[in-house]
């Protein structure tokens, strides 16, 4: 017969041995020298084989226009298609992220060339604007819109379509001018879910992504092609067009190509309350939005009750909505420009 012990059996927590506390440091250190180790092999592969001064050509067909802005500097825009009466020029807005331009509107841009007057600004560091290491602010790409209505178009009250962030830019610059806006499209615009109303500008992040010691690195990495190939074919259903991921590299390698994306990563150029500046637009506003990874649209119901805004879904498509769906986009944005 087995005797059970009288006495309680109590469990205690295994101790590291002395051999294996001896271990600790070494596998920190060892830990520290790689990590240290990657990161000046990913400096020197920026400096010594990445080319930061690759070619660029004009992302769109038409002329390409230089100008001065008398608050946002030196800007480019992209202009054709007919001069017709009773239609204003019908703006576009490409979206803003590490590696943006106006590229992202083609699409909508060559099918309008055809019937009317269409523009395509490149935002303040962007494209051909000015990419220079200044303070970038929701501020700034609201007067880069206003600049180039009021300047470039004449302060005529023009269409405008915008894509992602720079939806809150124009609902900002619509605000400020309102007779300057006809009609507003916004394409999987920012500003609808209710982590948008908590982002608060991170100061601490963008000063440590701007030391000078991997400014570049940093930028080099988030822009290598199989990170751009990510990025875009992660906002559409469809398959990804390979020319979207080739001007997005040669756009993203240029000289000081770093610096406005570094404040749109720093969470500097979101505004929290913007919904409240959707809500009170006078303007006819056209909402189109898909299944995008990087925004929620839980609040967009916040603007069902007013009569001024047309909310639409489409489910097929992702963040780059007429990309996925070109024809349902023209079809909604041709019945919003009519009903105006």
């Amino acid at each position: 017969m087995t005797q059970m012990s009288g006495q309680n059996s109590t469990s205690t927590p295994d101790r590291a041995s002395p051999g294996q506390s001896a271990l600790l440091p070494v596998a920190l250190a060892a830990s520290a020298t790689a990590f240290l180790g990657l990161g000046l092999a990913v400096i020197a592969w920026s400096r010594n084989y990445v080319n930061h001064n690759v070619p660029l050509t004009a992302a769109l067909s038409g002329e390409l226009v230089r100008f001065r802005g008398r608050r946002a500097g030196h800007l480019a825009y992209y202009a054709a298609g007919p001069l017709r009466k009773g239609a204003p020029p019908l703006v576009f807005l490409h979206s803003v992220n590490a590696a943006a331009s106006s590229f992202e509107m083609k699409p909508l841009y060559d099918h309008y060339a055809q019937s009317r007057r269409v523009i395509a600004l490149d935002l303040p560091g962007y494209g051909f604007s000015d990419r220079s290491d200044r303070t970038y602010t929701p501020a700034l790409f609201r007067d880069a819109i206003l600049d180039l209505i009021e300047q470039e178009l004449g302060g005529v009250a023009v269409d405008v379509v915008a894509l992602s962030l720079s939806s809150e830019f124009l609902a900002l610059a619509a605000q400020a001018r309102p007779l300057l806006f006809r009609t507003l499209t916004f394409l999987s615009a920012t500003g609808f879910s209710r982590r948008s109303r908590s982002l608060r500008p991170n100061d601490f992040l963008l000063s440590l992504l701007r030391m000078p010691v991997w400014r570049r690195p940093i930028y080099d990495l988030l822009t290598s092609r199989p990170s751009l190939r990510l990025f875009l074919q992660s906002s559409q259903c469809t398959r990804l067009d390979r020319s979207l991921v080739d001007y997005a590299y040669a756009t993203s390698h240029q000289p000081h190509a770093e610096n406005a994306p570094y404040y749109f990563i720093s969470f500097k150029l979101f505004t929290p309350a913007i919904l409240e500046v959707y809500r009170a637009l006078p303007q006819p506003c056209l909402t189109i939005f898909g299944q995008d990874p990087f925004a929620g649209y839980e609040l967009v119901g916040a603007l069902c009750n007013k009569p001024n805004w047309r909310i639409h879904a489409l489910t097929n498509a992702g963040a780059l909505v007429h990309w996925d769906e070109p024809r349902a986009v023209i079809s909604l944005l041709d019945a919003h420009l009519v009903a105006k």
